[in-house]
């Protein structure tokens, strides 16, 4: 395949922007936290970081910051993993499904469901991994993870909403009862924190130049290729790969399989995170979402560049 560089110029991506643009009408953006129901619907943008090369092809909105929401869950559980070792991380995820279903973002679900299966990134999945960081690291626990957020994103300016931090802890009741039907069963000890550091990870602030770097080291085999310093093993790498693949979009997990073919992490913010291993990162924006919370404009641009490129895992 001919590099990232030749294949899709500044200006071809400008096109695909204006391609797909009209796609932010269609869909709505996430409301169930009042910050942020006020973005702008109309925003698109995409990163694209071309491993062989050792460059970022940028174009719309792809410098614009925004909330990392569920992409967050991704850098929690790589950095839980390298602390703690993948068998030991999959296996307090598993047993915490012992009670209850772990497939479901929402507590209904949660507790109608009776097939009892394990999502690595889902709601109930993210908060035993933001648990688990937080008996290691304590009160320091989000700084850890903001730091490790910055490396693997190569990005220094990522921060904490303070704003959206507040709305989010104070609105998001899903989560509140989640977390604390959880508790009831033995399953999380301390709500209180553990919450805390959840949404204080969920609201910080990214950009698809971030994503598209996060999506590199990904694609580099767990190694960053700005300075070729292997930040995740090449086991650890590929089992992130897969669960992308099968559980990163939600309830489309699957429908995208089949159709983008590439390890793929949504956000109700608005953020799209894709990796074609061994060719390059990809990180989109664009926050108006279909019914299940990935971003209508995001998916088809994503397809767009797909199809140009050929990238098939």
């Amino acid at each position: 395949m001919p590099c990232v560089r030749e294949v899709l110029t500044m200006q071809k991506l400008e096109q695909l922007i204006d391609k797909n643009f009209a796609e932010t009408a269609h869909g709505k953006v996430a409301n169930y936290i009042p910050i942020l129901g006020i973005v702008d619907p109309q925003q698109l943008g995409i990163a694209i970081y071309d491993v062989d090369e050792d460059e970022i092809g940028t174009a719309g909105m792809a410098g614009t910051r925004f909330a990392i929401e569920s992409i967050a869950k991704v850098i929690t559980l790589i950095l839980a993993i390298k602390r703690l070792g993948h068998k030991r991380v999959l296996a307090e995820l598993e047993n915490g499904s012992a009670d209850y279903s772990l497939s479901s973002a929402l507590l209904d679900d949660e507790l109608s469901e009776h097939v009892h299966r394990v999502n690595y990134l889902n709601n109930s999945s993210a908060l035993l991994t933001t648990a688990l960081i937080d008996q290691l690291m304590g009160q320091n626990s989000f700084n850890a993870l903001l730091g490790f957020c910055r490396e693997i994103c190569n990005d220094p300016c990522i921060s904490l909403n303070e704003r959206l931090f507040r709305s989010a802890i104070m609105n998001d009741k899903d989560i509140h009862a989640l977390a604390y039907y959880m508790k009831d069963k033995d399953i999380l000890e301390t709500v209180d924190q553990t919450l805390i550091t959840y949404f204080m990870q969920s609201s910080m602030m990214v950009t698809s130049q971030s994503l598209a770097n996060l999506g590199a080291v990904l694609a580099n085999d767990g190694i960053k290729p700005w300075d070729n310093e292997r930040l995740i093993s090449h086991e650890d790498n590929e089992l992130v790969k897969k669960l992308l693949t099968t559980v990163g979009s939600f309830e489309e997990s699957k429908e995208y399989t089949i159709k983008i073919e590439l390890p793929i992490k949504s956000g109700t913010g608005g953020g799209l995170l894709a990796c074609a291993p061994q060719k390059c990162g990809i990180g989109i924006f664009s926050p108006a979402l279909d019914q299940h919370g990935n971003s209508l404009a995001g998916m088809s641009l994503l397809q767009d560049v797909v199809d140009q490129l050929d990238l098939v895992v």
